[in-house]
């Protein structure tokens, strides 16, 4: 039990904290308009933290994004990047129509042939032939740019492309063929084989 003792006035007297905290005469109290302000200046490190956690979380998303890919098969990286390439080309209009594609052994070295018409109504200058090979398990060995026997190929002519590959001993399994320009935009082709030579 606290005992007040009153002093002559019948007010209690000043107790050691209560005369503490109370301001000296003279003394200017802080306005309560400032109490605001201190706190909005506490809160602004919790923005910068919650900022620099979206930061950190994007960021691990991007290197878990890149040890899939490189986890990843060869082959089937190279399908995503096939399948891309193709969305993007589908947009556009073929222009040129592969007309043969064939493969022969001569003496151990392996030729592939392709024949082409344009199909445009505009001529196709510096066209070439990229084949890409591929190994047994799907990966790509190599790719060589073939030129093709034209540098230019009006509206409806027919161009094509041979490519030997000396010593052959069965270092690749399949192979597959794109055309580009030489300034490596890759021109979009129909597919438009029989199976026969032209």
């Amino acid at each position: 039990m606290l005992l007040l003792k009153l002093d002559k006035s019948g007010t209690p007297p000043r107790t050691e904290s209560q005369s503490s905290n109370a301001p000296e005469e003279g003394a200017a109290e802080i306005p309560r308009a400032q109490v605001p302000a201190f706190e909005t200046l506490q809160r602004r490190p919790w923005i910068l933290t919650d900022l620099f956690r979206a930061l950190l979380i994007l960021l691990s998303l991007v290197v878990a994004v890149g040890f899939i890919l490189i986890l990843l098969p060869q082959s089937t990286v190279d399908q995503m990047a096939g399948e891309i390439q193709s969305r993007r080309t589908t947009a556009q209009p073929d222009q040129v129509a592969l007309l043969y594609l064939g493969d022969e052994l001569i003496n151990n070295d392996f030729h592939v042939r392709g024949v082409v018409r344009n199909i445009t109504t505009a001529p196709i200058e510096r066209l070439d032939a990229a084949v890409r090979f591929f190994s047994h398990d799907g990966t790509v060995l190599e790719t060589t740019i073939v030129r093709m026997n034209k540098e230019r190929i009006d509206p409806d002519e027919i161009a094509q492309f041979d490519l030997v590959y000396p010593n052959y001993r069965s270092e690749f399994g399949s192979y597959a063929v794109e055309f580009k320009l030489r300034e490596g935009s890759i021109v979009p082709y129909k597919d438009m084989r029989q199976g026969i030579h032209p």
